[in-house]
C-alpha cells in the first residue's frame, strides 16, 4: 500500500518538530538547503566566543533518518499548491499529499541602501563567527574603532549583551545601539528601562527613536541626516517574510502567510505553516518553543486530514521568555512578572542543554558523546560567567572588574496590577 507523501520544507525548529510526530505509516521527506541544523536562539554566544560553533550544530541527515524519513538537501524555489509539487533549484520537482511550510524568516533591511554590502547580520553561525572574529581584530588594533549594533530586538539585544561581555572595558572600542523605537519593544516598559541602566553603566551610546538610512564603507547615514563613524555595524533588524510564500500564492507580498486555528493555510486544505511562516490571527511570539508547538500540530493535523479527520486547532503555549544580556543580567517574562538578574544566565544555559538533548536526544553513543562534549564546552573555566570565577579559590578566582562580575540573585521588576519605579541610582523596584 503506498503510504501518503508528506513534505516538510524547512529544518529549523518547526521542521524537525513536524518530523518527529510523524510516524512511518507516512513517507515523510524534509527538505533544507542547509545540511545542518544550527541552535539560532544561542548564535549571539559566538559573537563573545562563549560557544563553539559545534557545540550549536547538529546533522540534520542524522536527526531525520533516525525516524525513517528521508532528508533532501536541496533549496526551493517554487511551489505549486493547485498540482501539489515543489520545484527546486537543482530542476527536481517533489510531489506531496500534505506540505507542512516551515521556512523561517528572511533577513530584513535589504532596502535599506548599502544595508547587505556593508553590514553583518547574525543569522548563523558562519554569521557569528565572523563578528567574532571581526571584533577581535578590532580590539587587538589598539587604535580607536566604533562598532555599531542596528536593531534593539531579541537579537540586537543579545548581540550587544555579548559584546559587552568581552570587550566592555576595551576603551579603544566604542560601542553603540541604533533602534528606531524602544529596546525590546512589544515587551514590558520596565524591561526597556532595566536594561537602559545596565547599558548606561557600559559607556554604550543609545540611538533611540533613531533609523538607518543608508550604509557605506566605514560610515552609517541616519535618517536625521547624521553621520557615524562605523567600523563594524551589525544588523539585527528582525526577520522578514520569505519572498517565497508571496510567489507560491500563500501571502500578499512582503507579508507572512495566513494560517488558520488549524494552521491550515487561507488558501489551501493540505497546506499547513508553522513556525515564523504564519500569521496566525491571535499573534505569537515568534520563538522557538512556539514554532517546536506549532510543528507539532501543523504535523498532528497533516496525519488527521490524510486519514479523514477533522484537524484541531492550535492551542499556543503561555508565553514565558528568557532574554540574557551577556552575563551581565538576564530577563524572565512572563504575563504575570518580569523578574531581572545576571543568575538567569544559568537558567538560559539550561534550556539550551536541554533543547539540544531534545532534538539529538543521547540514546546511542554519538549522541551521548555530543551531549558530553556541551557540557564540557558550557563548563570550562574560559567560559565561565565571571560572577561564577569570583567564587572560585585561588588560582581560579578573577578578580571582579565591575558589578557584573559579582553574583547577584534576580530581582522583582514588574508585577502585574503594581505599577513599577525603577530607581535607577539605587537600582531598586518600587511597587505602588
Amino acid at each position: 500500500m503506498t503510504r501518503p507523501q508528506v513534505v516538510i520544507l524547512g529544518g529549523g525548529f518547526a521542521g524537525l518538530a513536524a518530523a518527529r510526530q510523524l510516524g512511518e505509516r507516512y513517507a515523510v521527506t524534509l527538505i533544507d538547503r542547509g545540511a545542518d541544523f544550527e541552535f539560532l536562539p544561542n548564535l549571539h554566544e559566538l559573537v563573545s566566543r562563549a560557544k563553539k560553533p559545534a557545540s550549536l550544530r547538529l546533522q540534520r541527515s542524522r536527526l531525520v533518518t533516525r525516524h525513517g524519513h528521508v532528508f533532501r538537501q536541496a533549496e526551493v524555489v517554487a511551489i505549486d499548491p493547485e498540482r501539489r509539487r515543489l520545484r527546486t533549484g537543482d530542476g527536481g520537482e517533489l510531489a506531496y499529499d500534505a506540505l507542512v511550510v516551515a521556512t523561517g524568516s528572511a533577513v530584513a533591511g535589504r532596502r535599506v541602501p548599502g544595508a547587505a554590502e556593508h553590514a553583518l547580520p547574525l543569522r548563523s553561525i558562519a554569521n557569528g563567527v565572523e563578528i567574532g572574529a571581526r571584533l577581535r581584530q578590532l580590539a587587538a588594533a589598539g587604535a580607536p574603532r566604533a562598532v555599531t549594533v542596528v536593531g534593539g530586538g531579541f537579537t540586537g539585544v543579545e548581540c550587544l549583551g555579548e559584546i559587552l561581555r568581552r570587550y566592555r572595558q576595551r576603551g579603544a572600542l566604542a560601542i553603540r545601539m541604533i533602534e528606531p523605537r524602544r529596546l525590546l519593544a512589544g515587551q514590558p516598559r520596565a524591561v526597556h528601562r532595566a536594561l537602559r541602566q545596565v547599558i548606561g553603566e557600559c559607556d554604550v551610546e543609545l540611538f533611540l527613536g533613531e533609523s538607518v538610512a543608508g550604509l557605506e564603507p566605514g560610515w552609517i547615514t541616519l535618517a536625521s541626516g547624521s553621520r557615524l563613524r562605523s567600523d563594524l555595524t551589525l544588523w539585527t533588524a528582525g526577520g522578514g517574510p520569505p519572498p517565497l510564500l508571496a510567489e507560491a500564492g500563500l501571502a500578499p507580498a512582503g507579508e507572512w502567510a495566513p494560517a488558520r486555528g488549524s494552521l491550515q493555510s487561507g488558501a489551501y486544505d493540505d497546506v499547513f505553516i508553522a513556525g515564523d511562516s504564519a500569521e496566525l490571527r491571535r499573534a505569537v511570539h515568534r520563538q522557538s518553543y512556539q514554532a517546536t508547538a506549532m510543528g507539532r500540530r501543523a504535523a498532528k493535523n497533516a496525519a488527521r486530514l490524510l486519514t479523514g479527520r477533522e484537524p484541531k486547532p492550535y492551542s499556543p503555549p503561555d508565553d514565558q521568555l528568557l532574554v540574557t544580556f551577556g552575563y551581565l543580567s538576564g530577563f524572565y517574562i512572563d504575563d504575570d512578572v518580569v523578574l531581572e538578574g545576571a543568575a538567569l544566565c544559568l537558567a538560559r544555559e539550561l534550556l539550551f542543554q536541554i533543547g539540544m538533548a531534545e532534538l539529538d536526544r543521547p540514546r546511542r553513543a554519538g549522541a551521548h558523546r555530543r551531549l558530553l562534549r556541551r557540557i564540557r564546552d558550557a563548563a570550562r573555566l574560559g567560559s565561565l560567567p565571571a560572577p561564577l570565577r569570583s567564587l572560585l579559590p585561588f588560582p581560579f578566582a578573577r578578580t571582579p572588574r565591575d558589578r557584573f562580575d559579582l553574583p547577584s540573585l534576580p530581582r522583582l521588576v514588574k508585577l502585574r496590577g503594581a505599577r513599577p519605579s525603577l530607581d535607577a541610582a539605587a537600582g531598586e523596584v518600587r511597587l505602588a
